[in-house]
């Protein structure tokens, strides 16, 4: 069994249907969804590290949150509403807290914020710590299109982009360090898979990425495959079964639109086979096993020899944080190699340390 052999994929014939059949009014919508109403602070820095900023449930079927404000963010778990966290110290004061440190080290990084259009009272806090902001035209539906966002960056040609969460923004620069391994390697993205086959109610949950540790080489179509992925989704024509080895077919946990995991899915099913053929950097913590896992992985190095696996030592891929930018002292910081560290002999392998380790309701 192969890797398409278990998971679907949206091919080329699939984008010209999208092209071919949508009628305007799906497409004008489509537009909405995933346009750009207005940018602030345009920068034009080679590496660009990309996050969504947006307030709705998880998921469409649950209770809608009050209309953000400031006053509001700040004091939502007062409310009553189904979160996890508390949006502003979670999701926005960590970006205004490493947003300094991160422009004092690196000189030639831009960090984009990709923020919904009920959120734009914040666009000023953003910009003056240095953020480049994408005002959306839209607030998102649910987890998505908003989760999605952020993925619009990969679209940027000749440049570097590392995709994040906003409240990982302090311990970035493991991600950022592993693009530029990916570049110097030869590679065009990086990766850490979600490594579980299934979950206990006979639906899969593996991915191909998670959707806060990803790096690539830009230049990629992403309206293109945005557009025609959603409108597949929303349509029924795309499926989300997967035949897991020695299980059978099985549904998808997550990816349905408009809800948890959208851009995971998609992730998985456009990007992933279009990037493995352009050569893949993977990360893989110890003791991951995973019988889809194997597959991804001769998937990936059947579609370019080049690609490389790395296999990290932590409990955990999002593990202890072991960042200077998380206030630890000096003496329990993993440093990073310098660039002369790099062998490029050793099959382009990165010679990295272990990991160092949206949506304000954390629902993500």
């Amino acid at each position: 069994m192969s890797w398409t052999e278990s998971f679907p994929v949206m091919g080329e014939d699939m984008v010209d249907d999208y092209e071919n059949l949508a009628t305007p009014e799906e497409k004008a919508e489509l537009e909405e969804w995933y346009g750009v109403k207005e940018i602030f602070n345009a920068q034009d820095k080679r590496h660009l590290v990309s996050f969504s900023l947006f307030w709705k449930p998880s998921s469409a079927s649950k209770k809608v949150y009050p209309t953000p404000t400031r006053e509001i963010l700040q004091t939502a778990g007062e409310l009553g509403l189904d979160l996890r966290f508390e949006p502003w110290p979670h999701y926005i004061q960590p970006v205004l807290d490493a947003m300094p440190v991160l422009m004092e080290k690196y000189d030639d990084v831009t960090v984009r914020v990709y923020l919904a259009a009920d959120l734009d009272f914040l666009v000023e806090d953003f910009v003056n710590v240095g953020c480049e902001v994408y005002l959306m035209r839209h607030p998102s539906l649910a987890h998505a299109p908003g989760v999605v966002w952020r993925v619009l960056a990969f679209a940027e040609k000749d440049r570097l982009v590392t995709m994040v969460d906003s409240d990982r923004l302090n311990e970035v620069i493991a991600d950022i360090e592993r693009t530029r391994e990916m570049d110097r390697a030869g590679l065009k993205s990086w990766r850490v898979p979600v490594m579980i086959d299934t979950d206990g109610a006979g639906k899969v949950v593996y991915k191909s990425f998670i959707g806060c540790q990803i790096g690539a080489e830009g230049g990629w179509p992403m309206e293109r495959l945005l557009h025609a992925f959603t409108w597949h989704s929303r349509r029924g024509s795309l499926p989300t079964l997967v035949d897991v080895p020695g299980c059978g077919v099985m549904p998808i946990n997550h990816g349905y639109w408009p809800d948890f995991g959208f851009e995971e899915w998609f992730l998985t099913v456009v990007m992933y086979p279009r990037m493995a053929g352009a050569g893949m950097l993977t990360f893989v913590p110890t003791g991951a096993s995973s019988s889809l896992l194997l597959l991804d992985i001769e998937y990936a190095t059947w579609a370019n020899p080049n690609s490389q696996l790395v296999i990290f030592p932590t409990e955990s891929c999002c593990g202890p944080v072991r960042s200077k930018l998380a206030g630890y002292p000096a003496d329990d910081v993993v440093e990073f190699p310098k660039s002369d560290d790099y062998d490029s002999e050793k099959n382009g392998r990165a010679m990295l340390p272990p990991r160092v380790g949206e949506n304000l309701s954390s629902e993500s």
